[in-house]
């Protein structure tokens, strides 16, 4: 029987039956209890069938069976048949007319599967009234007694089955259905599947659901409507950076010409695409905002320093800027800082400088108030106590987990969802690690069809001594330097993904690495974390996250 319990149903005659059915008749009969199936009609419109019951024997041919409960009456006159039951009586349908055009119906479809290899197969039908006695004649032409199932029948059920098989069945003319024809009856009606969900449609959907936390952290740019000089803290993935880049829409809209800050170059220039449609919004990266002031008031800057020696280059930029600021004086009406943890508290009075009014023209300061890594910005030019924010809008649970243990600030909770578990991979050699990476890769691609573009390999190493560098693909996928090049996967430091996020992020190159580098890395992952460690660090990462 297949279900091998019944469906809903609201017949207790039709329940009774299925037990039969289900108990009695011989193994070789396949019945399937409450099916439907659709036959592609000449005239566009489909054509829909369906049987209380279709039974299926290899050595006849197929039938289907319609059951009424109750007690059954017919009206010649009017042509209308009724049930009384427990609720009275009601209308139904003609149940020989309803089980004569289901088996036409079904042979249709059959013969449609199996490419008209079925048309000379043996259908028939029957009816069923399990709650009645039907006397031993015909009750119409169309419904000869043979083709009733009453209740005494339903006690010799066996039998009962076998002989309408047999009715129907002419050898000379037909043929038996065949194992063969029972499996495909099968696949038709009860074909059993298992749709695989790529993780990536999980990963969309938890994505959703934690886009929707950081819109809900708007309502603190509505608290602070009224209010022009503020400092917003909250840790990593807790909407900072959609929240300054909200602010300078709503100010812009005001009509004010609006100075968006950050220090990470890639964060910049995320927010510079985000804002491009905006009128009266510019964005610098701080220390190309010091270059600006630096050539607007001609000092004579070092060259263009080699990687890895920009130390000196960077503190000439900021004396320039401290010293110079006021070549740019009164530019901006109003001012907003992103990552203000690494604003020098030397920085904040040239920066007032390039307002209308250093005192009073608009100032938001958006910095992660991690006390265990970051101090903090200092000589913040007001005195209220920052605005905290405590959701991490960007993490599942899970990965917040992780996050936490680094993590040293206000009251911080992850309402988002619980999220895949944390990956953990350990390698020994740099080639062992790029063999993980492919595999990983692959995976993600290939079996949870996550888009390149949401793929972030990051590495706690330079260029210059990452293994990520010296592969130009994994998992059959090119690898770009360029977050914004969406067909490929991106591979970065750490330091330099710092403020962006991607669905996926394997972590990788850790030996060495720092307790902020593994604080920005796992925490730029919105869905789906990975960690690649090497097996000499393998202890004192575990150590520090309480994994490997």
């Amino acid at each position: 029987m297949i279900p091998d319990s019944p469906l809903d149903t609201e017949s207790n005659a039709e329940r009774r039956l299925f037990e039969r059915l289900r108990d009695e008749t011989p193994d070789e009969i396949v019945a399937f209890h409450s099916v439907a199936w659709q036959l592609p009609s000449e005239r566009g419109r489909p054509e829909q069938g369906e049987s209380d019951f279709v039974l299926a024997h290899p050595d006849f041919g197929v039938l289907t069976l319609e059951v009424k409960g109750g007690t059954i009456r017919y009206e010649a006159q009017r042509g209308q048949w009724f049930s009384t039951g427990r609720r009275g009586e009601n209308e139904i349908n003609d149940p020989g007319r309803q089980a004569m055009r289901a088996s036409h119906l079904l042979r249709r479809t059959l013969t449609r599967s199996a490419r008209g290899a079925g048309a000379d197969v043996s259908f028939g039908h029957a009816v069923a009234f399990p709650d009645c006695k039907v006397p031993r004649k015909a009750l119409r032409p169309d419904l000869p007694r043979e083709l009733v199932l009453d209740h005494g029948d339903v006690g010799h059920l066996p039998e009962r089955v076998d002989g309408l098989f047999r009715y129907w069945f002419d050898p000379r003319v037909k043929k038996p259905l065949g194992t063969e024809g029972v499996q495909l009856l099968e696949r038709v009606l009860a074909n059993s599947f298992d749709l695989q969900a790529p993780l990536a449609f999980e990963y969309e959907a938890e994505q959703r659901a934690l886009m929707t936390l950081t819109e809900q952290q708007y309502r603190v740019l509505d608290l602070l409507a009224r209010q022009t000089r503020v400092a917003i803290a909250g840790c990593a993935g807790s909407g900072k950076t959609f929240l300054a880049a909200e602010k300078a829409r709503r100010l812009a809209a005001a009509d004010f010409n609006v100075l968006v800050v950050v220090f990470n170059v890639l964060l910049g220039e995320h927010l510079r695409r985000g804002l491009a449609d905006v009128p009266n919004v510019t964005v610098r990266v701080f220390h190309g905002l010091c270059r600006e002031v630096a050539e607007a008031a001609g000092v004579d800057l070092p060259p263009e320093p080699e990687p890895g020696e920009e130390g000196s280059y960077y503190r000439a930029l900021e004396t320039a800027f401290a010293e110079h600021a006021d070549v740019m004086a009164g530019r901006f009406d109003a001012l907003i800082v992103d990552e203000g943890q690494d604003v020098h508290a030397d920085w904040w009075l040239p920066l007032q400088l390039l307002l209308t009014d250093p005192d009073t023209s608009p100032l938001y300061v958006f910095f992660d108030d991690n006390q265990k890594l970051f101090p903090g910005p200092s000589g913040l030019p007001f005195l209220a106590e920052p605005v905290q924010l405590t959701v991490n809008c960007r993490n599942t649970k899970r990965i917040n987990e992780l996050v936490l243990r680094f993590y040293k600030g206000g009251t911080l909770e992850a309402p988002g969802p619980e999220g895949p578990p944390v990956d953990r991979h350990v390698y020994e050699t740099e080639g062992e690690l790029l063999a993980q990476l492919d595999e990983a890769v692959a995976r993600w691609v290939g079996e949870a069809e996550v888009p390149p573009g949401d793929i972030a390999l990051l590495t706690a190493k330079s260029a210059e001594r990452s293994a990520l560098w010296r592969v130009e693909h994994l998992g059959g996928v090119p690898l770009t330097d360029d977050p914004w090049q969406r067909n490929r996967i991106l591979r970065c430091s750490v330091y330099r993904f710092k403020g962006l996020e991607r669905l996926v992020v394997g972590l990788c190159e850790l030996d060495g690495a720092r307790e902020q580098a593994l604080y920005v890395g796992m925490s730029r992952p919105s869905v789906f974390l990975s960690l690649f460690v090497p097996q000499s660090a393998a202890r004192r990462i575990g150590t520090w996250t309480g994994t490997l």
